[in-house]
């Protein structure tokens, strides 16, 4: 018997076999329970099944019924989009105002707040479209606001702050009794201490920054710098002081608290733009409805922001196979109304979460229920009319995180969440362009309207 006769009579028998063992165990099933049918293309069919739940889930959630072109809208990329207004119209007309202003030769200041988790721990994304802003428009940099401490100081490259003596922390992680934190997430407080602060964001050498010092509500404070001590009271719930106006990069002084919170420094351009990166490691966004409303509205009315960007979602996908996120949905909006309740002449920008990938089969993959979490977020968007970025969609969509992590040219860290300096890059490169893009519509939309009135204007005339 030749080699391939021997193959279809092993063929033939084992296939007779199973089918007359599927025969027999159906027929004793019902009297012995016991006994179970097995499926020797169980393991590839359950396979088989996943992935097919998994690149038809975006189309699963993208076919409900919803209000409006919120479909049509969310999935577009590298688009900001409002759900208030067709294409044509801009997503942040407030921010942008502002910007016409800046680009007009006023002497404004546009403040941004941009909340994030890890992916924009030392300034990353957020240092790279700060500076394409500020030189973009008056070429006026800073670095914004710093805190105290962080734990991505050592590798933070835009600004350096070094504490001499003791120092407590409160966060929102781990609260005490007498925390008041700030949008940070964090608070400080010590009896004495040092604080040596350097800007190391790139600017003219006759550029003249300002350097405040922020703190909360409390005793009053000393401040003692160049040798002279000056008292400042900290009665409200969001205090600032200036401690220096001068083309100098760095500021060294001496801070004597008690029980005040100490909350960081700011440097900043007299004029121009301020993009003030507050991240916090492992959190959604939720524990921002910590931080109280009397705080809020203060900075409201001291220093008002015109766009707060969130840039969350990445620490909600921490099971490779999660595909519900509607506790999510209940846990962060209370904190989106608080913060706009309280800052109601501000544009918001609800940024959906990147790629991550886990390994399915002993391959990386993006996650199975990433695309799910898009739409949840741009639910979120449209529920509190808020401006929407599809992220995911716009670096690249499904298999990009892994992509960018494995290819020579590496943009990615081999965790497969979080972007290395040139994958942040790119990230801030393509936010720049899109609010660019849409400070043209605005712009477009002024210029027309200024035509327009000049002949209205004529005709009275």
């Amino acid at each position: 018997m030749n080699n391939h006769r021997k193959v279809l009579v092993f063929i033939v028998l084992t296939t007779f076999i199973y089918i007359l063992s599927s025969f027999f165990i159906g027929c004793i099933t019902p009297v012995f329970p016991l006994f179970k049918n097995v499926s020797l293309f169980g393991d590839i069919l359950k396979e088989q099944k996943r992935a097919t739940q998994k690149s038809n889930s975006f189309l699963a959630v993208a076919t409900q019924p919803i209000a409006g072109r919120f479909l049509e809208n969310y999935l577009k990329k590298r688009t900001l989009v409002s759900f208030d207004a067709d294409t044509t119209q801009c997503a942040l007309p407030i921010i942008n105002k502002k910007l016409v202003q800046l680009a007009n030769g006023e002497q404004v200041k546009v403040r941004i707040a941009w909340f994030g988790d890890s992916q924009i721990e030392g300034d990353l994304i957020t240092k790279d479209v700060r500076n394409l802003l500020q030189n973009y428009f008056n070429k006026k940099t800073g670095v914004g606001f710093v805190p105290l401490t962080s734990v991505c100081g050592d590798f933070r490259q835009t600004a350096k702050v070094q504490i001499e003596g003791g120092l407590e922390v409160d966060n929102f992680k781990q609260m005490t009794n007498r925390s008041k934190l700030f949008l940070s997430g964090y608070s400080y407080f010590g009896a004495d201490f040092g604080v040596v602060f350097n800007d190391k964001v790139n600017k003219n050498p006759d550029q003249i920054n300002q350097k405040w010092l922020v703190f909360g509500k409390g005793d009053s404070i000393l401040v003692i710098k160049n040798g002279d001590t000056t008292k400042w009271s900290a009665r409200q719930s969001f205090n600032k002081i200036l401690l220096s106006e001068s083309t100098s990069n760095g500021v060294k002084l001496k801070i004597k608290a008690n029980n005040t919170p100490i909350y960081g420094i700011s440097s900043e351009p007299k004029y121009g733009i301020v993009v003030d990166n507050f991240s916090f490691r492992g959190i959604s966004g939720e524990n921002l409805n910590r931080i109280s409303s009397a705080l809020l509205a203060d900075v409201n009315a001291k220093q008002p922001y015109d766009l707060v960007v969130f840039q969350y979602g990445i620490n909600l996908l921490f099971k490779p196979d999660e595909t519900n996120f509607d506790y999510y949905k209940r846990l962060i909006e209370p904190a989106l109304r608080k913060l706009k309740t309280n800052f109601a002449n501000t544009d918001f920008l609800l940024l959906s979460c990147s790629d991550r990938a886990f390994k399915y089969n002993g391959s990386w993959q993006t996650a199975t229920g990433i695309e799910t979490l898009v739409q949840l977020q741009a639910q979120l968007a449209f529920d509190n009319k808020f401006a929407f970025y599809n992220l995911y969609s716009s670096i690249g969509g499904n298999g990009t995180i892994v992509k960018w992590a494995d290819s020579t040219y590496q943009m990615a860290n081999k965790d497969y969440v979080h972007f290395n300096s040139r994958g942040a890059r790119k990230v801030g490169n393509l936010l720049f362009n899109a609010l660019i893009n849409d400070y043209k519509k605005f712009e477009k939309k002024a210029a027309k309207q200024v035509v327009k009135t000049t002949v209205k204007t004529a005709v009275k005339v």
